[in-house]
């Protein structure tokens, strides 16, 4: 005697035998009964054009991607606070339009970083553009601030600001082990809405590099725009996790965006191209840091489809991955390329006649005049031994200084 199973145990059963990516229909007063002489299960079954193994997951992938892609902002915004693009009319025009160095943490190697003493300090050097680090504390308010504890810049023990009150952090000396405490003296932390309030007045535009992934500095920025409309055309927010960004102009998509990005930032703390990867997050802990290794890998391979899927208006890249290719190709795409940390003169000058492209400095040190040629001296003496630019080392050794503490860091 034959046992029959009814159309809904018979799916349940088939499903869980073959898998496939879209399982075939079968007409609703459809039997399928077990044959005990063949062990064949027979059944009714209309004839359906089945999609290949996951490219129905791919093509729902692709249709979620485009969907949920972020608008634009206003292009005049964009220009505003970037200023017109290299080689345009307009920055022939205007030259002094054209955004060249932008200031580290408000220059962070000459005074106390991401404090109102570096503020004004570019400021009295004409530096009309800066970028901050902004984080939330316990009780919600946003600090400017890189790191998440206090220990490089106080040599104290506190290792994370988000667990205290602004009260308890606000009277803390940040300058005290700054290379020029001795200028800068009792210097204490700053919040957002001070920095924008000085920067703003004096017509400074501003990128806001956003640390952390919690609620309250994403509320936080998005009510500092909210309650300041000069800052859609004076400022742009970056980040490096995508997703955080993504938040932040979903709920606002005239908030001007950039994307961050270096490479291995998942598993080392600091990177350059001499050393590769170096301080590893969890060096003691080899499966964790394997993991973080696989993450780096993805993240390569991500990160510029995740820039197009938030619309960014600009990336801001470690110094050491940009090429001349590289700045072309987002610049093909209309988004502005501004690389970090640029301090040392001669990568100046080859990130402005060479590059044509912003750069982020620690130092406002050692800045070329605006119409400087791209060919230094340098350069030319080079040329002249035999085109052999190698002799030329010793040279650049001896006139330019070494600066490159806070250069191979993460942004």
């Amino acid at each position: 005697m034959s046992l029959c199973v009814t159309r809904t145990a018979w799916l349940a059963s088939g499903a869980t035998l073959r898998p496939q990516s879209i399982y075939p229909r079968i007409a609703l007063n459809a039997l399928a009964c077990y044959n005990p002489k063949n062990s064949i299960i027979l059944d009714q079954r209309r004839s359906l054009f089945i999609l290949p193994y996951g490219l129905d997951v791919g093509l729902l992938g692709v249709t979620t991607y485009f969907m949920s892609k972020l608008k634009k902002p206003d292009p005049l915004n964009v220009i505003s606070i970037f200023g017109p693009e290299p080689g345009t009319k307009e920055s022939q025009d205007h030259p002094e339009k054209v955004v060249r160095c932008i200031a580290h943490r408000g220059a962070g190697l000459d005074a106390p970083e991401n404090t109102l003493e570096a503020f004004k300090y570019c400021v009295s050097r004409d530096c009309n553009m800066v970028e901050l680090d902004v984080r939330s504390s316990k009780d919600g308010m946003l600090v400017l601030l890189h790191d998440q504890g206090l220990q490089r810049l106080t040599g104290s023990s506190i290792s994370n600001v988000h667990v205290m009150d602004w009260d308890k952090i606000k009277n803390i000396d940040v300058g005290s082990t700054h290379p020029n405490r001795k200028q800068y003296k009792e210097v204490y932390l700053c919040l957002l809405d001070e920095a924008l309030d000085y920067l703003l007045e004096n017509k400074v535009r501003v990128i806001i590099d956003v640390k952390g992934e919690d609620k309250q500095i994403i509320s936080g920025i998005l009510n500092t725009f909210a309650s300041r409309p000069a800052l859609y055309e004076y400022a742009a927010v970056t980040c490096f996790n995508p997703f955080v960004l993504y938040q932040i102009r979903k709920r606002d998509p005239q908030i001007v965006g950039a994307l961050s990005y270096r490479p291995y930032c998942f598993s080392a703390q600091d990177y350059d191209a001499e050393n590769g990867p170096t301080n590893p997050r969890f060096g003691n802990n080899l499966a964790i840091q394997s993991v973080l290794r696989g993450a780096d890998m993805l993240h390569s391979l991500l990160w510029r489809w995740t820039a197009r899927w938030c619309n960014v208006s600009a990336v801001l890249l470690h110094k050491d991955i940009v090429a001349p290719s590289e700045v072309q190709f987002w610049r093909s795409l209309g988004i502005r390329c501004a690389g970090w940390c640029v301090n040392r003169p001669l990568e100046k000058l080859y990130w402005r006649g060479v590059l044509k492209a912003p750069y982020l400095a620690n130092t406002l040190l050692g800045e070329p005049e605006v119409n400087a040629p791209a060919v230094t001296e340098v350069e030319k003496r080079a040329r002249d031994n035999d085109n052999d630019f190698d002799r030329a080392g010793p040279l650049i050794d001896r006139l330019l200084e070494p600066e490159r503490r806070m250069s191979s860091g993460q942004n």
